[in-house]
């Protein structure tokens, strides 16, 4: 529908991030969510219980979208599409079961609200190997390939480092990752929210600004000695290559003073069918397996 009609396109093209089509559908639905066009919300599975077909949205989507342009341009250039599906920590946990110790430091590149900093207070279940605190929000994968050597560990503090972090407690702010979630994916959202009340009750300092400014003096300024775990899921896309060396050259010199233990769970190349997740403890970058974007499933290697 929209790459035919040169009114949605010209508003695309006025967005400022990217991926724009992301952030245009975001940026309606969020806008529906304040009340927008109760009208057009009644076509929107999230936000009421009988939706009208898709197929008769086409004119009334259209018209929204221009009569609420400049609204839409304007949360295009303050807002980014941001993490907001805890249950990729299904692959990321195993990855934190590989490093060389047990008690550490966390620190999340793009964090939006710190879902994944939440990572050791979620359950875990694959097919029939649990793990994790037993009254907390369940996160389901089925296991392919090698089960995961799962193990206590302790998180001594939780820093997530993003350009627009998301406050987890704050109801206004909160309903931008919600917005983000496809209006039809009930169950993604309904974990969103547990999720979301989950690290709002945790102690998490939030980092605001690029990555390659803030990474190396969040690191300076842990305890020294102490280790850190690095990690970071769908945030490398926005960086460009020299970008991501650079993230690299900051671990590596924060190496110098305390062990870091580097995760990434990242579409890279995008030509992937399937995510990498792939660490680093400072002896070279090795591949540990691939998972579903979203945590369906995990393929952990046998022999990574």
């Amino acid at each position: 529908m929209i790459a035919s009609d040169p009114d949605l396109m010209r508003v695309i093209n006025l967005i400022e991030h990217t991926p724009r089509p992301n952030i245009l559908f975001a940026a309606v639905q969020f806008l529906l969510m304040e009340g927008g066009d109760p009208d057009l919300a009644h076509f929107y599975p999230s936000l009421t219980e009988h939706p009208r077909p898709p197929a008769q949205v086409d004119r009334q989507f259209t018209d929204f979208v221009l009569a609420n342009e400049a609204e839409i341009v304007t949360i295009g250039a303050s807002r980014y599409t941001q993490t907001n599906e805890c249950r990729r920590c299904v692959a990321l946990l195993p990855a934190v079961m590989k490093a060389s110790f047990e008690s550490f430091h966390l620190v999340d590149i793009g964090t939006s609200a710190g879902l994944n900093l939440a990572i050791d207070r979620y359950r875990y279940r694959y097919d029939d190997l649990e793990w994790g605190p037993p009254e907390s929000l369940l996160l389901e994968a089925e296991l392919r390939g090698a089960a995961p050597n799962l193990h206590d560990i302790e998180v001594l503090t939780r820093t997530g480092l993003d350009l627009n972090p998301i406050d987890p407690g704050d109801a206004e702010q909160r309903a931008w990752p919600e917005a983000l979630v496809w209006p039809e994916h009930h169950q993604r959202r309904k974990r969103l929210r547990s999720a979301l009340d989950t690290i709002a009750g945790l102690p998490v300092e939030f980092v605001t600004g690029d990555a390659l400014l803030t990474l190396g003096k969040v690191l300076a300024d842990l305890p020294e000695g102490e280790p850190a775990v690095v990690m970071n899921s769908f945030a490398m896309n926005q960086f460009t290559a020299e970008g991501r060396r650079r993230i690299d050259e900051i671990v590596a010199f924060g190496r110098r003073t305390r062990s870091i233990h580097r995760i990434s769970f990242e579409l890279l190349p995008r030509s992937d069918d399937w995510t990498r997740l792939t660490i680093d403890d400072g002896s070279g970058l090795r591949e540990i397996g691939q998972a579903h974007p979203h945590g369906e499933w995990v393929e952990l290697y046998a022999r990574p």
